[in-house]
C-alpha cells in the first residue's frame, strides 16, 4: 500500500479535521515518523487523538503504528533502508558493517549525552527498594527485559521475567507491596504494555520504561522513563542498534545498584560459584 498516493487521492474525500491531518503528513512525512498520535493531533490542530484514529481507519489501518510502518515503506530509499538505515544494495560486507558498527556506538554516545541522570538514579533507588523486579518485554525487548531478569538474579533481587501477556496480567493481579515494573519497549506503542503499565500504577506498582520515544503512550503513564537516543524512529520500526542502548542502560543500573550495596556483590560471588560448578 502507498500511503502518501492513497492520502492524494482520497484528500477530497476527507473532513476538514482529516485534511489537516493529512496536509501535515505530505508536508513533512519523515518528520511524522518520531509523532506520537498526540503530537500529531496537536500539529494538525485537531480537538484530539480521536481524530487521528478516525483518520487511520479512514484508510482502513487499523492503527497509527501500522500506518507509520506503511509511510517507512513509502519513504524508504531503497529495500535497505527499511532494514536498516544508511545501508544499500551496493554497499559489501565491509561497508555494512562498519555502517552498524558505527551507528551502534553513535547511538550510545548520542544516548549518553542526553541521559537523564536524574531518572538512572530514580530507577535506581525504585529497584533497590524493591521487594520484587518484574521485567517485561515482547519480541526483540523481550531480550533485553531477560537479560536485565538475569543480571539483577544474580546480585540477590527478587526478580520474574515474562513476555507473554496472560502471564503478565496474572503477576501484576498478584502483586504485593514492594513491587516494581520494568517495561521494555522501543516504540512505547504496544498496547498491551501501555495496557500493563496503566494497571500497575492503578495497583501502586511504579513503572520504570525503557524506550526510544520520550513522549509515547507508554511513557506519559510511567513513573520513571529511561531514554534511549537512536535514529530508529525515523524510518526503522524495529528495535536494533536501540537494543544495545537499552541494554547501557539497564547495565549501569546494575552496577549502581552492585556498588551502593555490599550484599549485592556477596550475591554475585555466590551466583558465580553457583554456575562455575555447571562448567568444566
Amino acid at each position: 500500500m502507498d500511503i502518501l498516493q492513497t492520502l492524494r487521492t482520497v484528500y477530497d474525500s476527507l473532513t476538514a479535521a482529516e485534511k489537516r491531518i493529512a496536509d501535515v503528513i505530505l508536508t513533512n512525512p519523515r518528520g511524522v515518523l518520531e509523532c506520537s498520535i498526540s503530537e500529531l493531533s496537536r500539529l494538525a490542530n485537531v480537538k484530539s487523538e480521536a481524530s487521528v484514529v478516525k483518520f487511520y481507519r479512514k484508510l482502513n489501518l487499523s492503527s497509527f503504528q501500522q500506518f507509520k510502518v506503511l509511510l517507512a515503506q513509502d519513504l524508504s530509499k531503497a529495500p535497505l533502508e527499511i532494514v536498516y538505515e544508511d545501508v544499500s544494495e551496493q554497499d559489501d560486507l565491509k561497508t555494512i558493517t562498519q555502517k552498524i558498527f558505527k551507528a551502534t556506538v553513535k547511538a550510545i554516545l548520542d544516548t549518553l549525552d542526553s541521559i537523564d541522570f536524574d531518572a538512572i538514579e530514580k530507577a535506581t533507588d525504585l529497584i533497590k527498594e524493591a521487594n520484587r523486579v518484574l521485567f517485561f518485554g515482547f519480541a526483540a525487548s523481550a531480550a533485553v527485559a531477560f537479560d536485565a531478569f538475569h543480571k539483577f538474579s544474580r546480585i540477590g533481587k527478587n526478580c520474574l521475567f515474562s513476555n507473554d501477556e496472560h502471564i503478565m496480567a496474572t503477576l501484576l493481579a498478584n502483586s504485593i507491596a514492594g513491587d516494581v515494573l520494568v517495561a521494555v519497549s522501543h516504540s512505547g506503542e504496544t498496547k498491551s504494555m501501555v495496557s500493563l503499565a496503566k494497571k500497575a500504577i492503578g495497583l501502586g506498582v511504579p513503572v520504570v520504561t525503557v524506550t526510544g520515544n520520550r513522549k509515547s503512550s507508554l511513557a506519559k503513564v510511567s513513573t520513571v522513563v529511561l531514554c534511549t537516543n537512536t535514529r530508529e524512529t525515523r524510518i526503522r520500526t524495529d528495535a536494533m542498534t536501540s537494543r544495545i542502548v537499552q541494554l547501557v542502560i539497564l547495565d549501569t543500573i546494575y552496577t549502581m545498584l552492585a556498588a551502593k550495596d555490599p550484599k549485592a556483590v556477596e550475591s554475585l560471588n555466590k551466583s558465580r560459584l553457583a554456575v562455575s560448578e555447571l562448567k568444566y
